[in-house]
């Protein structure tokens, strides 16, 4: 039986996974070719008239730079370099690079939405395998509660139903074709320490705001294993401290940008 989905009334889906894919090698060489040039006009122009995306058709490229632009920068007038920008442009590891990809790219409502609480619940019950018709299932009974996935046509909830699994396979978690295994794997620190300074302050004041961030289940991580991530970031990125049931978090750098500037 499906499980019914706990999330906000308040929220709004789009159906953007149904029409995307994850653009992992695009979305770094877009946003790196963007911190350079300090110039959307001028990222696109590299992007569509130059095709450093070495894609076929004029019209792909303008699809793909449009759907990168449209997730991942934020002004089209002025230049604002993100978190995720600065990490892409740097010299870390494409492993750690990829993980941050996946953490702003699972910002998304619904993608984080079955996320957080389908797949997650998944992986704790100790499922092996994941079907697109249980995603397609637990799609439509979001629906019940929000008129805008009411409006999907069938093959709107098929496609974001398979795309969504692609996605995750793409990234790492998920293995398999037809029938999605969950995959084995490891968020590297830097990783880790990213998503804390991300929640760190006006998403999570307390350490138990931040410990039991919903943003964590993104990796399957429960509490326990958030703590323990925390306890090994700790003191290059964070002070982490427990005595007892006492706990303190305090961060190394003042902010997110100098945190990325030490991977």
């Amino acid at each position: 039986m499906m499980t019914q989905p706990v999330d906000s009334e308040d929220v709004e889906y789009d159906s953007w996974i149904a029409h995307n894919t994850t653009y992992i090698e695009e979305t770094k060489r877009v946003l790196e070719e963007y911190v350079e040039l300090q110039s959307f006009d001028d990222t696109k122009e590299r992007v569509v008239g130059d095709n450093i995306l070495n894609k076929e058709t004029s019209k792909y490229r303008k699809t793909v730079f449009r759907e990168i632009a449209r997730r991942y920068i934020p002004h089209e007038d002025e230049y604002v370099e993100t978190p995720l920008m600065r990490v892409l442009a740097s010299e870390v590891d494409e492993t750690i690079k990829e993980w941050i990809l996946y953490y702003e790219f699972s910002q998304n409502k619904l993608i984080r939405q079955l996320t957080i609480d389908f797949l997650y619940k998944k992986y704790t019950s100790g499922s092996l395998l994941i079907q697109a018709p249980e995603i397609r299932e637990y799609i439509t009974e979001l629906g019940k509660n929000h008129p805008e996935i009411q409006d999907w046509s069938q093959s709107t909830l098929e496609e974001a139903s398979t795309k969504y699994l692609s996605a995750l396979k793409n990234f790492g978690l998920l293995k398999g074709t037809l029938e999605k295994e969950f995959e084995v794997f490891y968020v590297p620190d830097e990783a880790i320490a990213y998503v804390c300074y991300q929640l760190y302050g006006d998403d999570a004041e307390t350490v138990e705001e931040l410990v039991s961030h919903p943003d964590w289940r993104l990796f399957f991580f429960d509490e326990d294993e958030v703590r323990r991530r925390l306890q090994g970031i700790s003191p290059r990125y964070i002070r982490y401290e427990k005595r007892g049931s006492t706990e303190r978090i305090e961060p190394v750098f003042d902010d997110i940008h100098e945190a990325i500037d030490d991977f």
